[in-house]
C-alpha cells in the first residue's frame, strides 16, 4: 500500500490499532469471531499440531524437569498462552498421564495443574470443547498480557510458561525511516466509497463490523513518530540508528513495545518459573536490512496477500525481533538461558522425533482426517468441507512425505526461521 505524508489528526486508527482490531475485535476480529481455522486443510499449521503427539510430549517432559529443578514444589502448573484450538494442552496432559507412574514422575502427576491464559473468549469456548473431560483439569484465565497485568487467587508461586507463535501475532506499529529526517509511523486512512471525511478508529470498527469492508478505501499515512512515544522510546531503546536520516534507504521496521509489557507481565505470573517461547523470526541485523514483505504477512502462508485485502478474516503476523525480545526480557527480570533452533527442546526433553516418531505422527494425522469424515470432533463443521485426502495421501505418500519434512524443519536439517527462547526467572 503506497505511503502518504498528512497532517491528519492522530484520531485516525494507528497501523498498530487496525492490526489489533483486526485480529481481536470482539465483533469482527479474526481470533474473536471464531473463524480460524487450526491444522490441515486449514488457515495454518503450527508444530504443535504438525507433531502431534510428540509436541506435547516435550512439553511434558520439559515441564518435569523444570519442577524437579525447581524442587519438586508441592503445586506446579504448566501456562500455555495463546492457546490455540487445545491441540498442545490435551496431548501434554495426556502425555504426563500414559506414562509410567514411577517415582518422582507420579509425584509430579500429583502436583501439576494446566493453565490457559487465552484473550479470546470464542478460542476459550473452542478450546473447551476439544477438550472435553480433559477440560477439568485446566483453568483458564482470559487475559491479554502484552496490554495488562493480570493474576488470580490461588496460583501456583512456580510454573512452566510455554508461548507458541503468541509474539508473532502481537500489533506491531510500522515505522518508516526517512532520507529527510526523523521515522514516521503508519495510521490508518479509511473512506467509505473513496470519499468523505476519514473514519475514526470507533466508525472503521462498525463499518467492519456491520460487513462494510468492500465498500471501504484503506491508505496508510505517515506520520511523525513521536506523536506515539511508547513507539518513539522502542525504537530509541532498540534502534537509534534509525533515528539519524538513512539518505534514501527506507526498510520499513515492524516495532513492537508490547514485548517489554508481556515480559514483564508474565514475569509477575510466578516467583520460580521457565518460560519457552516458540516463534518464527530474527536478530536485529535481519530486521534492519530485510524488505517489509519478508517481515509482515496476511492470509495463508505463501498467498502474498497484503494486510488490508481481508482484514478480520486473514491471519496477521510479524516475524519477531529476537533481539528486542531478549532485552526486554533481562529488563523485566528474565534470564535468557538459550537462543536457537526448535530441536532444542527435543534435546531438553529427551524426546527423539525418529522414524518410529515419525510413524506415530502419520498414524494421528490419519485418525483425524478419519474422525473428520464421520464428522467428529470440536471442528468437524469446518474440517469437512476442507478435507485434502486423496488416494496417494490416503496410501500414505504425500502425507508420510509432509511429516518427514515437518520433522526435519523442526530439527534444523531444513531451513527454518522458528526459533526458540528459554528463559528463567527467579531461583530455577
Amino acid at each position: 500500500m503506497p505511503h502518504a505524508n498528512s497532517s491528519t489528526p492522530t484520531q485516525l486508527p494507528s497501523y498498530r490499532d487496525f492490526v489489533d482490531d483486526a485480529l481481536f475485535h470482539p465483533r469482527w476480529g479474526y481470533y474473536s469471531t471464531g473463524q480460524v481455522r487450526f491444522g490441515d486443510g486449514g488457515h495454518y499449521d503450527t508444530f504443535p499440531i504438525a507433531l502431534s503427539p510428540h509436541f506435547g510430549r516435550m512439553v511434558a517432559r520439559l515441564a518435569y524437569r523444570t519442577w524437579r529443578r525447581l524442587g519438586q514444589p508441592r503445586r506446579f502448573e504448566i501456562c500455555e498462552l495463546g492457546a490455540g484450538n487445545g491441540q498442545l494442552c490435551q496431548d501434554t496432559l495426556l502425555a504426563i498421564d500414559l506414562a509410567p507412574r514411577r517415582g518422582a514422575w507420579t509425584q509430579f502427576a500429583r502436583a501439576c495443574r494446566y493453565r490457559i491464559v487465552e484473550r479470546s473468549p470464542a478460542l476459550i469456548a473452542r478450546q473447551r470443547q476439544a477438550l472435553g473431560p480433559l477440560a477439568n483439569r485446566v483453568d483458564w484465565l482470559e487475559a491479554d498480557l502484552a496490554q495488562a497485568p493480570a493474576h488470580v487467587a490461588g496460583m501456583a508461586a512456580c510454573g512452566l510458561i510455554i508461548a507458541n507463535e503468541v509474539l508473532d501475532c502481537l500489533a506491531h506499529q510500522k515505522v518508516v525511516p526517512a532520507g529527510d529526517g526523523p521515522p514516521r509511523v503508519a495510521f490508518v486512512e479509511a473512506r467509505k466509497g473513496g470519499e468523505g471525511k476519514p473514519l475514526t478508529r470507533e466508525q472503521l470498527n462498525r463499518a467492519m463490523a456491520a460487513g462494510g469492508r468492500a465498500d471501504l478505501q484503506l491508505q496508510e499515512v505517515l506520520r511523525p513518530m513521536v506523536e506515539m512515544p511508547d513507539v518513539d522510546g522502542f525504537v530509541r531503546r532498540h534502534y537509534p540508528e534509525l533515528i539519524t536520516p538513512w539518505h534514501g534507504k527506507v526498510k520499513p521496521y515492524f516495532a513492537c513495545p508490547a514485548y517489554g509489557e508481556l515480559m514483564r507481565n508474565t514475569g509477575a505470573l510466578y516467583k520460580r518459573a521457565e518460560a519457552i517461547w516458540i516463534d518464527y523470526g530474527d536478530l536485529r541485523d535481519f530486521h534492519l536490512r530485510a524488505s517489509a514483505k519478508l517481515k509482515e504477512f496476511a492470509g495463508p502462508p505463501r498467498s502474498g496477500a497484503s494486510v488490508y485485502d481481508d482484514p478480520g478474516r486473514d491471519d496477521i503476523t510479524f516475524m519477531v525481533d529476537f533481539s528486542a525480545v531478549a532485552e526486554e526480557a533481562e529488563a523485566a527480570g528474565w534470564r535468557v538461558v538459550n537462543y536457537g533452533g526448535q530441536r532444542e527442546l527435543s534435546r531438553r526433553s529427551g524426546i527423539r522425533l525418529d522414524e518410529r516418531a515419525a510413524a506415530e505422527i502419520l498414524d494421528y494425522r490419519m485418525v483425524r482426517w478419519m474422525l473428520a469424515v464421520v464428522g467428529v470432533g470440536a471442528e468437524k463443521e469446518w474440517r469437512q468441507s476442507s478435507l485434502t485426502w486423496d488416494k496417494k495421501a490416503a496410501r500414505g505418500g504425500r502425507v508420510r512425505d509432509d511429516v518427514r519434512r515437518t520433522i526435519d524443519e523442526f530439527l534444523g536439517r531444513r531451513q527454518s526461521f522458528f526459533r526458540v527462547v528459554v528463559l528463567r526467572r527467579g531461583k530455577a
